[in-house]
């Protein structure tokens, strides 16, 4: 069984503190994930900003409420506030009880159903391999560790570096993780030949220069 994490909790600096409610198209930036995963059967959690640490909650709550209701998925929020992506990724993990979590962010408005099935496909390669995750990799070494599948034995090496992160009081890279588990790497092409789906949105310029 595969289950997905939508990480939603990141700072959005360069979006004026808003990301994933911004419209794309004509729908919520987000909702491009969501339905895909809906479509696909894939059940889903969600992390989003922990309104607790917001000043001003109010909008953010609705936001949240209305994305609940809208597709009946768990959501959760990051245990520790504005420290990375790691701390999202364990924050949704720790509520799938599925051997595979699939990692996708709110940003990549591009993904598609084939990318993911390829992503899937791969699953026998990676178990027979003894691999614990399968990360996207272009030609030039860059990876993809936010759209990638992890197999849930990732979650101890997630959960020592998320204590490290809460001690230290300081965010790693996602790529801390790769360096302590076992990754197979799948060249980007086996994913989606055009690279169309790695592309993310950062900045309202972005947004608005990329509508379907």
């Amino acid at each position: 069984m595969i289950s997905a994490v939508i990480l939603s909790g990141g700072k959005a600096e360069r979006m004026n503190g808003e990301k994933s409610f911004r419209t794309f198209g004509n729908k919520y930036l987000i909702e491009n994930i969501a339905d895909i995963l809906n479509s696909l059967k894939i059940p889903f959690t969600t992390v989003f900003k922990n309104p607790v640490f917001l000043k001003d909650s109010s909008s953010e709550i609705e936001k949240q409420v209305y994305f609940y209701k809208k597709y009946n998925q768990a959501i959760t929020w990051d245990m520790i506030p504005e420290m990375g992506p790691l701390v999202g990724m364990l924050s949704g993990m720790i509520n799938c009880d599925s051997s595979w979590v699939l990692l996708v962010p709110c940003d990549m408005p591009f993904i598609t159903e084939k990318s993911i099935e390829n992503l899937i496909n791969c699953i026998p390669i990676a178990e027979y391999k003894n691999c614990n995750a399968i990360v996207p990799k272009h030609e030039n070494g860059f990876i993809e560790p936010i759209f990638a599948l992890y197999h849930r034995s990732t979650i101890n090496a997630l959960q020592k570096i998320v204590l490290e992160t809460k001690e230290k009081k300081c965010s790693y890279p996602i790529r801390r993780l790769i360096d302590e588990i076992n990754p197979l790497f799948m060249n980007i092409s086996k994913i989606d030949p055009t690279g169309n789906v790695f592309l993310n949105i950062n900045t309202i310029e972005e947004l608005n220069s990329n509508i379907f």
